[in-house]
């Protein structure tokens, strides 16, 4: 009994509802994990893809914040958190967050690409323009920079 509750044997539980499909048991298992004490940063993780994968956005940005709450320095999860509050409408705080990603980690490509579809949208085409360009710097050959490219006021190279 005390081995099906130890975090590890939890979050391999998650990880097997989840390979098939079953996200509401996978996300169960990885609270209980959490609950148990197991690695937040990987779990709080786990569980913000299992509500995506689910369609369940807000569900998702709760988890981030609360982890985000404790752990405000963690980078990755706070770019999580700012691409669901675009999915959620909520450009403003999106936003907020995408700036402070981009000042713990300047070079980090793809916030610059959410800042410019958000300036993009706007109607801020300089601004989006200028993102656009950070974004090109950071990641040259990056997955969005032929659509990068494409939408820059004038053509680089």
């Amino acid at each position: 009994m005390h081995a099906e509750s130890a975090p590890d044997q939890l979050a391999e539980r998650g990880d097997q509802s989840a390979s098939v499909g079953d996200m509401t048991r996978a996300e169960q298992y990885y609270v209980a994990a959490l609950r148990a004490n197991g690695e937040a940063a990987r779990l709080v993780r786990r569980l913000i893809a299992v509500c995506v994968a689910d369609g369940r956005y807000p569900v998702a940005l709760e988890y981030a914040d609360e982890y985000l709450r404790k752990h405000p320095a963690d980078v990755d999860v706070r770019y999580a958190a700012a691409t669901l509050r675009v999915a959620i409408g909520d450009e403003k705080r999106a936003r907020q967050e995408l700036l402070e990603v981009l000042a713990a980690r300047p070079g980090f490509a793809d916030a610059h690409y959410v800042i410019a579809l958000l300036d993009k949208d706007q109607g801020d085409v300089m601004a989006a323009d200028a993102q656009l360009r950070a974004y090109l710097a950071a990641a040259p050959d990056g997955e969005h920079a032929e659509v990068a490219r494409a939408n820059l006021m004038r053509t680089v190279p």
